[in-house]
């Protein structure tokens, strides 16, 4: 498991622990049974990574080749 890896698996934990849910507001999405689909968010977080340590790439996630070469181009 890699560093970003780990960085986002505390994201995850933190957002579900100390996020905010949005359960008393009106949402757009529905999920198919018609029931409203809310989230839980949380804003300002920043990652920041060492490209000295390693290269920040997520392994417990698939993604698409293209994404990731596009994602690289943008940064």
């Amino acid at each position: 498991m890699s560093r970003a890896d780990a960085i986002f698996i505390a994201n995850c934990k933190d957002i579900l622990e100390n996020g905010v849910w949005d359960t008393n507001a009106e949402v757009r999405p529905h999920w198919e049974d018609g029931t409203p689909a809310h989230t839980v968010k949380k804003f300002g977080i920043v990652n920041r990574y060492d490209l000295r340590e390693e290269f920040p790439i997520q392994t417990i996630r698939r993604c698409a080749f293209k994404s990731c070469v596009d994602e690289i181009l943008w940064i």
